[in-house]
């Protein structure tokens, strides 16, 4: 049987790897940032200067950027660092990820074992790490993408909305300046995600929301036929108790109500993610974090390798019509999935 992809130059792949520890470090530690300050191209003892480094480290620092292309080098030994600095802001960050993911190894090496737990919770370091994308920019541009067009099937702008699986509350909080007319309930099963949310809405000033320390799968009985949407944000793929969730957002949901679960856009199947940007991007955080906590529950485990197709299936077993919104049809990968009762 002839096989439906072709396998990349792993020679190449790990060199890279190696490369992005390196500008994860120079990110981390202010290197990179010295480097846009500086006028460019600069020495590497321009660069030690401003970044308050040792010479030395500073140019073996500089030899692996040069090696891997991330940095440039003139005839007469100066450097430039030719990328955007947004760019270098989020790819950054992104590489910092990678020391992040190592320290989780001890545990996922123990959790992939025949005999060892079925997973392990949040790490809490990852979780800070994930909230530094949640600025208020890049949630803003997400709501008026993503979430008003789903706002929009319900006429009006007071609404009641339930948010499950908040986190730090960045996300709600936005929410509730787009819909201040709204009253916003928030929920996560983290206590230390709920008191770091409720210090920073004290600083905010917002009279429109609740945080409650809460599981999405435990709703409560006297909740029912109350909110007219349901929000759930990169939460199903990293639960173990999907069933007692989509059970209970049915019944807190309004006749009329609509529910958005948001989740990465990946196939459920593997033949679908050959060359896809999307799923080499998100997968290894599912294998490091989001399939061991879906892991810790009764049935197996999710993870973002669940995908789009089989998640939508979960969702029309409980009773949800899927609907469309915008031009992409439900039967197309995507983040959203919206529904309402049938």
């Amino acid at each position: 049987m002839t096989s439906s992809t072709n396998a990349r130059d792993l020679e190449q792949i790990v060199r890279d790897g190696l490369s992005t520890l390196v500008f994860a470090f120079g990110y981390r530690t202010g290197i990179v940032d010295a480097f846009t300050k500086l006028k460019q191209p600069c020495t590497a003892e321009e660069l030690s200067q401003k970044a308050g480094k040792k010479l030395r480290y500073i140019q073996e620092w500089l030899g692996c950027m040069v090696a891997a292309g991330i940095v440039t080098i003139t005839d007469d030994d100066k450097y430039t660092l030719p990328h955007d600095e947004a760019q270098l802001k989020i790819w950054g960050h992104t590489a910092t990820a990678i020391p992040i993911l190592s320290e989780m190894i001890p545990k996922l090496e123990e959790a992939t074992a025949l005999d060892g737990p079925k997973g392990f919770g949040y790490h809490e370091p990852f979780l800070q790490w994930v909230d530094v994308f949640r600025s208020s920019e890049a949630l803003q541009d997400w709501n008026q993408r993503l979430l008003v067009p789903a706002m929009n099937l319900k006429q009006g702008d007071e609404f009641m909305i339930l948010d499950i699986g908040c986190g730090f509350g960045k996300h709600s909080r936005e929410v509730a300046k787009v819909y201040p007319r709204s009253k916003i309930t928030a929920i996560d099963m983290n206590q230390f995600s709920i008191d770091n949310a409720k210090r920073e809405l004290t600083k905010s000033g917002l009279q429109n929301i609740e945080y409650l320390c809460m599981k999405g799968g435990q709703l409560p009985e006297e909740w029912a036929n109350r909110f007219d949407f349901v929000i759930i944000n990169d939460v199903l793929h990293d639960s173990y108790e999907v069933d007692e969730i989509l059970k209970g957002i049915k019944r807190v949901l309004k006749p009329d109500g609509f529910a958005a679960a948001y989740d990465p856009a990946v196939s459920s199947y593997h033949k679908k993610v050959i060359n896809d940007a999307t799923a080499q991007y998100y997968l290894p955080f599912s294998l490091f974090s989001c399939l061991p906590v879906s892991s810790m529950g009764p049935s197996e485990g999710l993870g973002i390798g669940w995908g789009y197709e089989r998640r939508k299936q979960k969702i029309e077993e409980h009773g949800f019509r899927v609907v469309q919104v915008g031009d992409k049809d439900i039967e197309t990968i995507q983040e959203g999935i919206v529904f309402q009762k049938m």
